[in-house]
C-alpha cells in the first residue's frame, strides 16, 4: 500500500506542475487510472491512443521489424499508444511503475473537466517534443550525440544497456564504447 500511496503522490505532483488540479478533477482521476508495475522486459499493451504515465523506472520504445531503440521514456514522461501506425512496441527496460489512463477515460476526463484539456494538450505536445528530439541528433558528432545523450537521458546513460543507447544514437556499440567522453 505505500508504494501505491507514493505513486499516486508523483501522479498528482506531475499533473499539478502541468496545471492545477482540482480535488474533484483528482478524485474523478483516482477513479479511472490504474497503477500497474511492469518487470523488465515487459512489453506495454494498450489500445490506440491510451495513455501511460511513467511514474518510475525506464520504458524503450522499439521499432517492430528491427528493434532499434526509437526513444527512451523516463519518470514523468509520457506515452501514447500508437504501435500499430507507429509499426513500434513499448518495452520496460528498467522495472517500472505506470499510471494508465484508457482514450476512453481521457475523452471523459476531458468533457467533464475543461481544466483537464490543458493536461491533455500538455501531454500531446510532450510527446511531440520527445520525438521530434531524435531527429535533432543527427546534426551532432558521435561524440555530442553521447554528451547531449548523458545530459537529457542521465538515468538511461548509467542504466540501460550500451547496445540500446548505440541503437539510439544510431552509431554501433563498439563505436559508442570508444567515445570518451
Amino acid at each position: 500500500m505505500m508504494e501505491i500511496s507514493k505513486h499516486e503522490n508523483l501522479l498528482f505532483a506531475t499533473l499539478q506542475e502541468i496545471a492545477p488540479v482540482s480535488p474533484d478533477l483528482w478524485k474523478c482521476f483516482r477513479e479511472v487510472v490504474e497503477i500497474k508495475s511492469y518487470k523488465k522486459g515487459r512489453i506495454l499493451n494498450a489500445g490506440l491512443l491510451d495513455l501511460y504515465i511513467v511514474l518510475d523506472g525506464i520504458v524503450i520504445k522499439r521499432e517492430d521489424h528491427t528493434n532499434q531503440v526509437i526513444d527512451f521514456i523516463c519518470k514523468k514522461q509520457f506515452i501514447f499508444h500508437n504501435e500499430k501506425i507507429d509499426h513500434c512496441y513499448f518495452e520496460v527496460d528498467h522495472d517500472a511503475v505506470v499510471a494508465y489512463i484508457s482514450s476512453d477515460n481521457l475523452l471523459k476526463l476531458s468533457t467533464e473537466y475543461l481544466k483537464f484539456k490543458e493536461h491533455m494538450k500538455y501531454f500531446g505536445a510532450d510527446v511531440l517534443k520527445q520525438r521530434s528530439l531524435r531527429g535533432r541528433f543527427i546534426i551532432l558528432t558521435a561524440r555530442e550525440r553521447k554528451i547531449k545523450l548523458l545530459e537529457l537521458y542521465p538515468e538511461v546513460y548509467i542504466n540501460c544497456s550500451t547496445a540500446d543507447k548505440s541503437s539510439f544514437l544510431g552509431m554501433t556499440a563498439n563505436y559508442y564504447s570508444s567515445i570518451i567522453i
